[in-house]
């Protein structure tokens, strides 16, 4: 079990294939199991991919503060240092994206491209923006067709609505079988119990809840980021906005939409989201030229 001390935090990390290197950053609530069993060992046949847990994810350590943006990025400048890593393609999903934004926008020059999977930034769509009735009215209804009631007045912020999720007596209905392709947070994926256990106790005992929700990159940051991106999201993503305002700023952005899926959209069509990242990279790495943002199809 690979661990490195970084910023004085344990930091634990994985890595498999050989090849360029290719990082991988979780968002929030997940750990580094969110890239397997299909993601990394896809795309471990022509890179050398590293996943890592956040801090107060995972089996890294859980300090009680240091959850910004800013210090999720300087963890991962920390272990790309550790480990010897000059430049690397950077994914990232949900908040692991901000991670991989704030990164590339203060050490542009150890990153070669970006891939940003359903990314949420705080400077573009707050994430307790109250604008997205629709959105909560669905997920409200569907949480309801697995057994889980959510209050009829506006439903809780992303955070809190996992902080539900993740009670120990909710864990019958996580687990119950769903129609469609409606993901439920803590439910049967790699790890359920212990994710769940560990999220709560984030939220509890930490300043993490405060933290994720402060700093990232802003907007004039973003504009100057320059290098080579892969924008993809789902088309029933909450996040669409933020697709599109990273599109705009963005000078080197193209875009995906994955017909039909929503934000967990790597963990439910691994293969897909793995060929497009795949494809992305092949491109630029032969020195494909920069092209311009573009709303295509998966």
């Amino acid at each position: 079990m690979p661990l490195a001390n970084l910023n004085g935090t344990r930091i634990h990390y994985q890595r498999v294939g050989e090849g360029p290197d290719l990082v991988l950053v979780h968002g929030v609530a997940a750990n580094l199991a969110f890239w397997f069993p299909r993601i990394a060992p896809a795309l471990a046949r022509l890179h050398r991919v590293t996943v890592y847990d956040l801090r107060g994810h995972g089996l890294s350590a859980m300090p009680p503060a240091g959850y910004t943006p800013a210090d999720m990025a300087g963890d991962l400048g920390a272990l790309l240092d550790h480990l010897g890593i000059e430049r690397a393609d950077l994914v990232g999903h949900s908040f692991g994206g901000t991670v991989c934004l704030e990164y590339a926008a203060s050490h542009p020059g150890r990153v070669r491209s970006l891939t940003l999977a359903d990314v949420t930034v705080n400077a573009l769509q707050s994430i307790d923006s109250g604008q997205d009735r629709t959105y909560w009215t669905a997920w409200r209804e569907q949480l309801g067709s697995v057994g889980i009631t959510i209050p009829s007045e506006l439903p809780k912020v992303t955070y809190g609505l996992l902080e539900e999720l993740a009670e120990p007596d909710r864990l019958e209905a996580r687990q119950k079988k769903h129609p469609g392709e409606f993901f439920v947070p803590f439910g049967r994926w790699n790890g359920a119990r212990r994710t769940a256990r560990k999220w709560l106790q984030l939220l509890r005992t930490t300043e993490a809840w405060k933290d994720m929700q402060s700093g990232g990159p802003t907007l004039e940051a973003i504009r100057g980021i320059g290098h080579p991106t892969l924008l993809i999201f789902g088309e029933r993503s909450r996040w669409l906005r933020t697709c599109q305002l990273l599109a705009e700023t963005l000078p080197n952005a193209e875009t995906v939409i994955v017909p039909g899926a929503g934000h967990f959209f790597p963990l439910l069509r691994p293969l897909v989201f793995a060929g497009h990242l795949g494809a992305f990279l092949e491109r630029h790495a032969m020195g494909a030229g920069a092209t311009s943002a573009a709303g295509g199809q998966a």
